[in-house]
């Protein structure tokens, strides 16, 4: 309901600001607001025309083209915004302080302007969200790791979102190019679907063709919770991925020892589930290096004296560079990349698919994460 009403105020400020006051026929005004309200009541056509809020059964081509839309007008939402406050200084100025000769704004190509780049942008935004992302190595240093560490991969696939629109092909593009790098370690860290098992049972199954030396392991994000919390994990199971619920599992890597721990997602609570249990998870967990996976980064605070490095997703790292404040504030003040959280180092994922709330990637592109441990 919240992304319903903060469509609307969009679509009403849009209008008041970039047609209500042009110099063009009412039958063209009509015509512009009409479009607006149209692409701000996304949410509304999903729904009850699609099906599904998030996952509309609709052709990918009708999907990219209204995120495409949307997105075009959450860019032009922010310019005119910015365009407004201009013209507000520029008042005060001529107000309250005499100015004689004030900078004047050419506001019908201006308005045009904005207009043509935000859809081109809008467009590109919902390209990068739907390409199979590119491969980001990220090396960590940890002051204790034992020498023979030294050099650990952990590939890192978090938010794949296979469903409506990612559909098989696009996830064994995913599955060859993170086998490509030859990881020690896999983690799957959340919201691998949209959609239930009966769905999407064949769509998922390149996930069974995932590689790595030490094993490839998973979490619940939300998303799973919302299509069959106790189904999916089954499923993945099958497909070679074990699946940690509040518990651990120890690698022997040569001479020493790497505790591989997870927990489901806290949205689990909601659907009669326990929920993430740290004391749980690390019970009589050797002292020995700890990867923790948890779908979401906010309660990184919490985990920090139990584990070494928290590997998380869930934001997809706010999807547009501006947005990026705006979506740590709901996670903590984490939205991507690595921190330092009281010792421990916490890596938030942007994520390697789309979320069909906002298909669409500015400044913010899509990864399968290639974390490489180093000593010192």
């Amino acid at each position: 309901m919240m992304l319903i009403a903060v469509s609307v105020a969009m679509f009403l400020y849009v209008t008041a600001s970039l047609v209500l006051f042009s110099p063009y026929s009412l039958w063209t005004k009509g015509i512009s607001a009409a479009a607006l309200l149209f692409i701000s009541l996304k949410y509304v056509i999903y729904k009850y025309v699609g099906g599904a809020f998030f996952a509309p059964s609709f052709p990918d081509s009708v999907f990219l083209l209204m995120e495409a839309l949307y997105a075009a007008m959450v860019l032009l939402f922010l310019m005119l915004l910015l365009k407004d406050a201009l013209m507000l200084v520029l008042w005060v100025c001529r107000r309250c302080f005499g100015m004689s000769r004030t900078f004047s704004l050419p506001l019908t190509p201006l308005k045009a302007g904005m207009s043509a780049l935000a859809l081109v942008l809008g467009i590109w935004g919902a390209w990068q969200a739907v390409r199979v992302p590119d491969i980001r190595t990220v090396e960590l240093r940890l002051p204790n790791l034992p020498p023979a560490l030294d050099g650990f991969s952990i590939v890192q696939l978090t938010d794949t979102h296979v469903g409506p629109r990612l559909k098989r092909e696009w996830l064994q593009q995913v599955v060859d190019r993170t086998n490509s790098v030859s990881p020690d370690l896999v983690v799957l860290t959340g919201d691998h679907i949209d959609g239930t098992v009966e769905a999407l049972a064949e769509e998922v199954a390149p996930f069974a063709a995932l590689r790595a030396k030490y094993g490839v392991y998973g979490v619940t994000g939300n998303h799973e919770c919302y299509w069959g919390a106790t189904a999916w994990p089954s499923l993945l199971e099958k497909l070679h991925v074990i699946m940690l619920h509040n518990e651990h599992r120890v690698l022997n890597v040569g001479d020493d020892k790497v505790v591989i721990a997870g927990m489901p997602d806290r949205a689990e609570r909601r659907f009669g589930g326990k929920g993430p249990d740290i004391n749980a998870t690390l019970h009589d967990a050797p002292d020995a290096l700890r990867i923790l996976l948890a779908h979401q980064p906010g309660d990184a605070a919490a985990y920090a004296p139990h584990a070494d490095l928290l590997l998380s997703g869930h934001t997809h790292g706010g999807l547009i560079f501006f947005l990026q404040p705006l979506v740590a504030r709901f996670n903590n003040g984490f939205v991507e990349g690595m921190y330092s959280v009281n010792g421990m180092h916490l890596y938030v994922s942007p994520g390697a698919g789309l979320w069909s709330g906002l298909s669409c990637r500015i400044g913010v592109p899509s990864e399968i994460t290639r974390l490489v441990l180093r000593a010192g």
